[in-house]
């Protein structure tokens, strides 16, 4: 189920998974919507939250710490701050992506990587309008994310993940001493 937490009705949703007796724990990226959520079922604005940036309309990291909270109606809620990068290791993608499975079973080339082949159900698909490109988009970029991941084991992974976010180790820790030196 999708909720968006700047619209009224969609929080209200999410009331039928927090029940009398229930703990329901909200995780995600940094700046989704998380507190916000958390702040409609509470009734009022119990943590802090700041606006969509408009540069690049992504939401800002401000929740730093875990909060249990008691919902008005019974329930319990727990926020919980943004995570920065959150890494597939593994999914059932003929589950998830069962439909993009199935065409890709009747596409002319054993071997087709739904891109420019002639005969491929998956193209076809996307021109007809029964699936969309952003899926096929997901579809891949999971399934990148999944190899990679796979292929990586414990420190090699973290480096990556460095290497993702920063570039090198070198240019991580001159952002971490700027950042100090600028909180000074």
């Amino acid at each position: 189920m999708v909720f968006c937490s700047t619209t009224d009705e969609s929080w209200r949703k999410i009331t039928v998974y927090v029940q009398p007796g229930k703990t329901v724990a909200f995780i995600g990226s940094s700046g989704v919507g998380k507190t916000t959520l958390i702040n409609q079922l509470m009734g009022r604005n119990v943590g802090a939250t700041q606006a969509v940036r408009g540069s690049d309309a992504h939401g800002r990291h401000t929740t730093t710490g875990r909060e249990l909270l008691v919902l008005p109606e019974g329930g319990l809620v727990i926020d919980t701050p943004g995570m920065r990068e959150l890494s597939l290791l593994n999914g059932n993608f003929d589950a998830t992506f069962d439909d993009i499975k199935q065409l890709a079973q009747q596409c002319r080339f054993n071997d087709c990587t739904h891109t420019q082949e002639p005969g491929c159900a998956v193209q076809a698909a996307i021109q007809a309008g029964s699936l969309s490109e952003d899926r096929l988009d997901n579809y891949r970029a999971l399934l990148n994310e999944a190899t990679t991941n796979q292929n990586l084991r414990g420190k090699a992974r973290e480096n990556a993940k460095v290497e993702r976010m920063f570039g090198s180790k070198k240019q991580m820790k001159a952002i971490i001493k700027a950042r100090r030196k600028n909180r000074r």
